[in-house]
């Protein structure tokens, strides 16, 4: 499989470790993701998720600063965040930053769901993926855009990269919706796991060194 570059200039990836305006992934991938499955049940207040989901994307932002890679386009129609293979960050460290950053008190319930989510990805991760690789915490475009392409435009450096130096890829989705478009990519389903207290399934996807994929 080969991933074509889209032919509009708009869409060619922008790669950054230093994104000084952490503001524009968050508020992206909060449009983008805020009525995914896991978000909806860690928060299932609409006015809450509203406000909280901002400061969990700002902490993953910063978090992929420093640990791995930010893939966005020059018009930020969307955003890919990344954790690098040499690093073993967890999605319980990223949570914990972001409600410790959010100005405001936190129901117990939306608590305990947020370690109960992050706790069940990360034993599946442990299980699925023990070798180093890049992680793919998170990927959403604009809901107006043209979502599938852009999604494979951000992939694209980190993909590639993985597939020069032999790294695999490792993500994890909610949506049974988007099995498809990561499969296309070169994923493949490795395991199915649920979030214990009537929290909603997630596939686990991984695709390995040796997959035949290469940019042009």
């Amino acid at each position: 499989m080969t991933l074509q570059k889209a032919a509009n200039p708009q869409l060619n990836p922008v790669a950054s470790t230093e994104t000084p305006h952490d503001d524009v992934p968050a508020t992206v991938l909060s449009r983008a993701l805020y009525n995914e499955p896991h978000l909806a049940f860690m928060i299932p207040d609409e006015d809450a998720r509203r406000a909280m989901l901002p400061w969990l994307f700002r902490a993953a932002t910063r978090a992929c600063e420093i640990y791995g890679r930010i893939c966005t386009t020059a018009a930020s129609e969307g955003v890919a965040l990344w954790i690098g293979p040499e690093h073993d960050l967890t999605v319980s460290r990223v949570v914990r930053a972001a409600m410790m950053a959010m100005p405001f008190n936190l129901e117990r319930g939306i608590l305990r769901r947020c370690m109960k989510l992050a706790a069940s990805i990360e034993e599946v991760r442990r299980r699925l993926a023990p070798q180093p690789h890049w992680y793919l915490m998170a990927l959403g475009a604009e809901p107006s855009s043209d979502a599938a392409s852009i999604g494979g435009v951000l992939m694209e450096p980190v993909l590639s990269r993985a597939y020069i130096t032999g790294v695999p890829c490792y993500l994890e989705t909610f949506n049974e919706g988007r099995l498809r478009f990561y499969q296309d990519y070169g994923f493949r389903i490795a395991g199915v796991g649920q979030v214990p207290g009537g929290g909603p399934p997630f596939w686990a996807m991984t695709r390995r060194r040796s997959a035949n994929v290469s940019a042009e």
